[in-house]
């Protein structure tokens, strides 16, 4: 009888074990946390990475400005596609086949779209990992990838997402499929399919990764490390070091998080450590603990990553949509699929964010092939960031920022032209988003001073001193070029 009660308990025991990882995503990485055998910390099968290899570079010419997501429910999908691109975004991502639209209609609705510069990074994600095309595939090659490569192989497309925050190495989707796979190796065998094809190798191979706060990188060390794993498991260098960070948590989940900068810096040393463009994803929709944004709050995110040399910038997320999932704000809230209806209808920030998108634009094309050297904050803040030292001289000693004249809330980040090393160049970002700020700047000797005008694409001359008095917006940024004079 004792042995029965034993063995009936025992199945009760089992039945609630499967029904809680069946239920709890929680429960499934727990379970799968002790017996996964793979660290994102570490490369298991590493390559050698060519830090030569050809970086990336838009094939239209554009700073890529891309955002998650369509809206998931609209009359008109090219119509919603043609407002996106009309706010400035020129890479739309969406499609994967968990979450909507299913990705053959965007590819009819672009179909359908006729002239634009607008492109698509198709999603190749299914939220459960255990059964999907991609995960696990041991073979080198996978047809069921391959056939899906080749159906979204069209010109509007602007290449493949095809992981999303590598490092968990689990499946969750099944209760008794407890294999954990290595998010890594299985990134590699979709990019060499991708890399290795001549019909496909003008295609974006796009991997996002975490941020500095994920619970899988205790240090920032620890993150150094995740980066320098992803990077040296793949046969072909990454074509885009892609990040995302989202630092506005609501005031009861601790307010500004204070490694947004760090995780910048990181990000940046690695990018030049292997000679790989960085692209940031930003915060724009409240959701989970994030808290509902403001426009400046959006714009200062969006600076400070061109500040610290991003070559890229997203938003998450943009359009309305996954209300049933907690999400209750977006840039583009409304009248999704008439493009007659002026700006102002599409949402209260969707003016504002189209002048950023313009400006970020201007200023991103040209940046773009200049290279970040310098970084300057003039105090830790906002919220004590971790990593910052204030300082008031760059590192070349050509500028000197004066303290007692300057407002302490603002950072610069310094750019070099290796084509013309007598130019440098300075994007001061404001971290106030109320007040404007002034910094005083005096130069080492004599420069022609000019500030780049983004509505015009061009620098307007300033003077030809060795000091300037600058006042910046809130929470924007302004970029000038300094031409020295007898540069050595």
């Amino acid at each position: 009888m004792k042995l029965k009660f034993i063995i009936l308990v025992l199945m009760l025991i089992l039945c609630i074990f499967f029904v809680t990882l069946d239920k709890s995503e929680g429960m499934r990485r727990l379970a799968l946390s002790i017996i996964n055998p793979y660290s994102p910390l570490e490369a298991s099968e590493k390559t050698n990475i060519n830090s030569e290899e050809k970086v990336w570079k838009d094939p239209r010419g554009l700073f890529p400005i891309f955002a998650f997501n369509l809206p998931d429910s609209s009359k008109n999908l090219s119509e919603s596609l043609r407002i996106i691109e009309r706010c400035g975004i020129n890479i739309i991502i969406n499609g994967n086949y968990s979450w909507m639209p299913n990705p053959y209609k965007i590819k009819d609705a672009f179909e359908k779209l006729g002239q634009t510069n607008l492109k698509w990074l198709v999603v190749l994600e299914n939220e459960c990992k255990d059964d999907f095309v991609y995960c696990n595939s041991n073979d080198k090659t996978n047809k069921n990838i391959t056939d899906l490569l080749k159906t979204f192989n069209k010109s509007f497309v602007y290449g493949y997402y095809i992981w999303d925050e590598p490092g968990r190495n689990i499946q969750y989707c099944s209760p008794f499929n407890l294999k954990p796979n290595d998010d890594f190796v299985d990134i590699n065998r979709m990019s060499i399919q991708i890399r290795a094809d001549s019909s496909l190798n003008d295609k974006l191979d796009f991997v996002n990764l975490f941020p500095t706060y994920w619970e899988g990188t205790k240090t920032f060390q620890d993150y150094e490390k995740y980066i320098d794993a992803f990077i040296n498991s793949m046969t072909f260098k990454p074509q885009v070091l892609c990040f995302d960070h989202y630092p506005f948590l609501k005031e009861e989940f601790g307010g500004f998080r204070k490694d947004f900068f760090a995780n910048l810096e990181i990000i940046r040393k690695k990018s030049y450590q292997y000679n790989i463009p960085f692209w940031m994803i930003i915060l724009s929709s409240e959701h989970l603990d994030y808290k509902n944004l403001t426009f400046e709050e959006i714009s200062f995110q969006a600076y400070s990553a061109l500040a610290y040399g991003a070559k890229g910038i997203g938003y998450y997320i943009f359009s309305k949509s996954w209300e049933h999932y907690g999400y209750r704000s977006w840039i583009f809230e409304k009248n999704f699929d008439d493009s007659s209806l002026p700006d102002s209808l599409y949402g209260e920030l969707f003016p504002s964010v189209k002048n950023l998108n313009f400006r970020i634009q201007s200023i991103g094309k040209f940046l773009i092939d200049k290279y970040n050297y310098d970084i300057i904050h003039l105090s830790n803040g906002p919220n004590n960031q971790n990593m910052i030292q204030p300082k008031f001289i760059s590192n070349d000693s050509l500028f000197v920022i004066d303290k007692d004249f300057s407002d302490k809330d603002v950072f610069a980040g310094l750019f070099g032209d290796e084509n013309e090393a007598s130019k440098k160049y300075i994007l001061l970002v404001n971290k106030n988003f109320e007040l404007k700020r002034k910094i005083y700047l005096r130069l080492k000797k004599n420069a022609e001073i000019k500030k780049f005008n983004p509505s015009e694409g061009k620098y307007i001359y300033l003077k030809k001193a060795n000091e300037i008095l600058i006042e910046i917006p809130p929470a924007s940024g302004e970029l000038f070029e300094f031409k020295f004079d007898d540069f050595k």
